[in-house]
């Protein structure tokens, strides 16, 4: 079954490296059955997973009846889904009634793409507070994760804009470097999207990309550390690379 704690750990980075989920609610319109949708979601301040959805949808009907969901998150970057990791957030879906305003403002880093439905009145972002997770990462990493584990609040909440906006406006050569040297990746626009105390996300040519501190921040200075460290690390891995050349515009 593996360490805990250590299985806790990967379960909370397959979480951030993702952003869609298939949500289950209690159907109202076929009673006793699950009813299951597609919906896109980040992680907020206290590490829960945040949707936005309309009062008008199925899904949300059925929340309103019974806030007992589940959000099963699955890696899309394989060929074979049952191989690949996994992980089932099981929980209730709970109506934001506080920082609709930071949470609108953090949601459309990530998808700007829904500001219009930002802005109307029958959509509402709902967080699911945690029961329980079952993450399947491969052999020997398949346990029942607890909220004591899985949950970390984000310690660079509040200067976390800050800090992405001087990333966003003075290291985007930095930003190219984490990509190329630490994922073999070339970007030809990069975006921090989030920063928390285990990492941060890096949008680049319209793909999320997560990056993972050595070791977890709690104050600017120590996310600073951790950032030119990293710098440091992807560009010792350049010079032996051989990265394919960006696509002519």
């Amino acid at each position: 079954m593996g360490n805990t704690d250590d299985i806790g750990k990967i379960a909370r980075l397959f979480l951030r490296e993702n952003s869609v989920g298939v949500l289950a609610t209690h159907s109202l319109d076929v009673d006793g059955y699950p009813f299951g949708s597609v919906t896109p979601y980040i992680v907020n301040q206290k590490g829960l997973p945040t949707i936005l959805i309309s009062n008008l949808a199925q899904h949300t009907r059925n929340i309103k009846v019974n806030p007992k969901v589940s959000l099963t998150v699955f890696s899309q970057d394989t060929d074979d889904v049952q191989s690949g990791a996994r992980l089932t957030w099981i929980g209730d879906a709970l109506a934001l009634n506080d920082d609709k305003e930071e949470m609108k403002k953090r949601y459309l880093r990530y998808f700007p793409n829904s500001k219009t439905h930002t802005e109307m009145s029958d959509f509402s972002f709902y967080e699911i507070k945690l029961k329980r997770v079952r993450f399947i990462g491969g052999f020997g990493q398949i346990a029942w994760v607890e909220p004591p584990t899985m949950l970390l609040e984000n310690p660079l909440y509040r200067v976390e804009d800050d800090i992405i906006d001087h990333m966003n406006q003075d290291h985007i050569a930095t930003m190219k470097d984490y990509c190329a040297g630490l994922k073999r990746f070339v970007a030809g626009e990069v975006k921090m999207l989030g920063i928390d105390n285990e990492g941060f996300d890096i949008v680049a040519n319209n793909k999320k990309l997560r990056f993972s501190f050595e070791k977890p921040v709690v104050t600017a200075e120590d996310a600073r550390a951790a950032l030119v460290l990293l710098a440091r690390k992807a560009r010792a891995y350049l010079p032996t690379m051989s990265l394919p050349e960006l696509p002519q515009k």
